[in-house]
This record gives C-alpha cells, structure tokens and sequence, in this order.
C-alpha cells in the first residue's frame, strides 16, 4: 500500500484550530495512520498537550493542503489529504474521544507512535459528517513556530 508522510514544522499551533486534519475528502477513499510524532524546540520549559481525535462536527470551506512526502514515488498521488479547514472541525471536550491525548515539554519534547500492524486508525469517506476525519490539535501551548506535528497515511 502507498504511503505519505505529512509534517507542520516551526508551526504556531491553536488552541481552536488543527495542527492539521486527515481528511479522507471524497467517496471510496479508506485509509490507515501508521504513525504520529510531536516535538519542541522552545529554550523554556513550556508545558504543551496534544491530543488527537475523531471530530463530532467535520471541518469544511476552503482547506489548506500541506505537502505530502510520498513513500514510493510510484505511488505519488493520494485519495486523502492532510491540512487545515477554514472552519475547523467541531471536537469534544478533552479528553471525551481521543485516540490519544499527550501531555509533553516543548522545551526539546519529543514523541513519535509507530502502531501495531493489526491496530492503526482508520478513516474512511462518511456522508454524514465528521467521523471521517482525525484531528490533531494542541489543548495548551501556542508558542510561535515552537512545534512539530506529523503523520504517516497508508492507503
């Protein structure tokens, strides 16, 4: 199956905007992340969390692709995307739904999950709403250009 990595370096995160969503936009698309990974480079001890989860209302108006790094330049066009939404996706309170939610030290943090083969999480087109997508977004910590976020996609 192809891959793509996507990353939002130096990136001044929201408190009420993703880091960046995985958007499967459009019918028959299925996918899996493999993988998600944090990191800081602030010079002060600065408490971030992390959280990452499936919204309740599903981002929509114009998206703001980021650039894709494909795995295999074979397969170097996808069905999913990843950026953010205008209008950000609606989530829960954390922590109600997350996949996972972390709590780290962007003085130097760092954190990446590689899951198990028999246990990523899924996407898939949705008609209905939201639950297609996965949003990453910070719950603390908006420091300017302090923070990495990314994801590896399998279609």
């Amino acid at each position: 199956m192809p891959t793509y990595t996507v990353n939002n370096g130096a990136f001044t995160p929201s408190t009420s905007q993703d880091n960046y969503t995985l958007d499967p936009q459009t019918a028959g698309v299925f996918a899996k992340v493999v993988a998600v990974g944090w990191g800081g480079r602030l010079t002060t001890s600065t408490g971030y969390r992390t959280r990452w989860t499936r919204p309740t209302t599903a981002g929509s108006s114009t998206f703001t692709a980021l650039t894709l790094a494909y795995g295999n330049l074979a397969y170097n066009s996808m069905g999913s995307r990843a950026g953010t939404f205008a209008t950000a996706p609606t989530l829960a309170t954390d922590p109600s739904g997350n996949l996972w939610g972390q709590d780290w030290n962007a003085q130097g943090g760092v954190g990446m999950i590689v899951f198990p083969l028999a246990n990523p999480w899924w996407f898939a087109y949705v008609a209905s709403g939201g639950y297609g997508q996965i949003s990453c977004r910070n719950i603390a910590g908006t420091d300017a250009n302090g923070s990495t976020y990314s994801a590896t996609v399998e279609e």
